[in-house]
């Protein structure tokens, strides 16, 4: 995943399938029935409980899958 966010550590992710599968993890677009705020990661934002925080990458740009 790409983020938005222009430089930084956590401007792109890298998820494992097991993860992507993992049944908590989302892919939002809304928080609470209402169109997610910039401070909580508008347009697009990812997810993943068992992930550190900092993983849960805000501000979507693009999604790449790799297949093996």
């Amino acid at each position: 995943m790409t983020s938005l966010e222009r430089g930084g550590a956590f401007g792109q992710a890298w998820l494992q399938e097991d993860q992507i599968a993992y049944p908590d993890a989302l892919f939002t677009l809304r928080v609470n029935g209402a169109q997610l705020t910039l401070d909580h990661g508008y347009p697009a934002r990812i997810i993943v409980p068992a992930l550190a925080g900092v993983h849960n990458t805000k501000w979507v740009a693009t999604i790449d899958f790799e297949v093996d």
